[in-house]
């Protein structure tokens, strides 16, 4: 992977030089030796254990990879909702580019490979439907302040496997909890940054969504035309001429400025420059693909788990931030939802294993 990685790292004549920087971070890799569970260890991790004998490969392998939390991403907008043509990304196949960005990056610096991709599994696995339009209706609905990053480290610790939990070690779940934002400070902490493997996937994250919502937006769908946003256009230009190029230009980009400062950075290299003019042009775009009445669509849905009897006593905001756009727009769509409507849907399984557990979306509960 590295090897056909380098054949591409190329700008303006100049060879990205593997060799000079490979495992020029391995000073600061998380070791194995220091994970750390919030109970002991089970037969399945022991089995996982046997075969791979490390934890955080069992956390990527063994828990996120076949959980439902990761499974339901499959239809959760990445950034475009309801779209029938097949390629285009939905918050699935964003995570797994997010781990393939993320490996590569790992095994060149020579950072834990299996901490980042555990990491990058989990990051989004507390995203709500319709992506960031879910949360802002839920932080309205409550009046709390509804995190994706949070919301991920309450699904892994308190509503997967029927409501007992992952189980996953602390660096993962502090890596799910530290991916999002610009500060590499750990929420709700006192100046504790998140490790080197929790950097890498932050990056690899922006990198991902930013280089595949152009590719969606622009170039697969021409839900906006890209001669209309030149500054776009060009900025691309200068990454390369393809998905791939770009990608390879901006892992060649972190990795040398990384090497050059001794931790991961991606702040001050003419890449990393690059990218922050080219994200900064992005979020002005998304509000022109976001699906407009989606207040509408969430609220009618909300109402109705507001008033049913079939969620028991569990909280309907937080059955709404569980449910996919496919569950949601399924209801929506109902004249008269009945009860039958509500168990074809996913989340009805999650939450019968939630009645009388007071569970707080907004804390990580990761004091431990």
């Amino acid at each position: 992977m590295i090897s056909e990685s380098s054949n591409h790292l190329k700008k303006r004549g100049r060879m990205f030089e593997l060799e000079k920087i490979l495992d020029c971070l391995a000073h600061k890799k998380t070791p194995d030796s220091v994970a750390r569970r919030r109970q002991p260890s089970k037969s399945d991790e022991d089995q996982w254990m046997m075969i791979r004998g490390d934890d955080f490969s069992v956390d990527a392998s063994g828990k996120i990879a076949t959980s439902k939390a990761l499974r339901r991403l499959g239809a959760k907008t990445q950034v475009l909702t309801a779209n029938i043509n097949a390629h285009v990304r939905k918050r699935l196949t964003h995570t797994f580019e997010v781990a393939n960005i993320a490996t590569v990056i790992a095994r060149i610096s020579g950072l834990n490979e299996d901490l980042c991709r555990a990491i990058a599994y989990g990051h989004d696995i507390g995203h709500t439907p319709f992506g960031h339009l879910g949360e802002a209706f839920i932080s309205e609905i409550t009046g709390k302040d509804f995190r994706h990053a949070i919301f991920g480290v309450v699904i892994a610790q308190r509503i997967e496997r029927q409501g007992n939990g992952l189980n996953l070690t602390h660096q993962v779940l502090e890596g799910i909890l530290g991916h999002s934002g610009s500060s590499n400070v750990l929420p709700g902490t006192k100046g504790v940054e998140i490790s080197e493997e929790a950097k890498v996937v932050k990056y690899s994250d922006k990198i991902s969504f930013t280089l595949a919502d152009v590719n969606d937006i622009f170039r697969r769908t021409k839900i906006l035309d890209l001669g209309a946003f030149p500054q776009i256009d060009k900025l691309l230009r200068l990454c390369g001429d393809s998905q791939r190029e770009r990608v390879a230009f901006y892992i060649a980009g972190l990795c040398r400025e990384s090497a050059e400062k001794g931790y991961v950075s991606f702040k001050t290299s003419e890449p990393a420059q690059i990218f922050a003019e080219l994200k900064h042009n992005m979020d002005k775009v998304y509000s022109l693909v976001n699906l407009q009445n989606s207040a509408e669509i969430l609220g009618r849905v909300y109402s109705f788990l507001s008033k049913t009897t079939l969620i028991g006593d569990v909280n309907p905001a937080l059955v709404l931030a569980l449910m996919t756009d496919d569950d949601v727009l399924y209801l929506y769509r109902k004249d008269c939802i009945n009860a039958r409507d509500f168990h074809d849907c996913s989340v009805a399984e999650i939450i019968e294993h939630l009645n009388g557990k007071n569970i707080d979306f907004s804390n990580p509960d990761l004091d431990w």
